[in-house]
């Protein structure tokens, strides 16, 4: 995948994660865990969430 794309499923992820989130559905825990999880699975270099 481009760099491009991995930065867009990122994103996107993370948007989703904070759907559950304010759902209370996961923990605030679970959340930067799972956010972590993905940063290094897509690539990512620079977190802003």
């Amino acid at each position: 995948m481009s760099k491009d794309q991995n930065n867009a499923s990122f994103a996107y992820s993370v948007s989703l994660l904070r759907l559950l989130l304010g759902m209370r559905l996961i923990s605030k825990e679970e959340y930067e865990k799972i956010i972590r999880i993905s940063a290094d699975h897509y690539d990512v270099e620079n977190i802003y969430v």
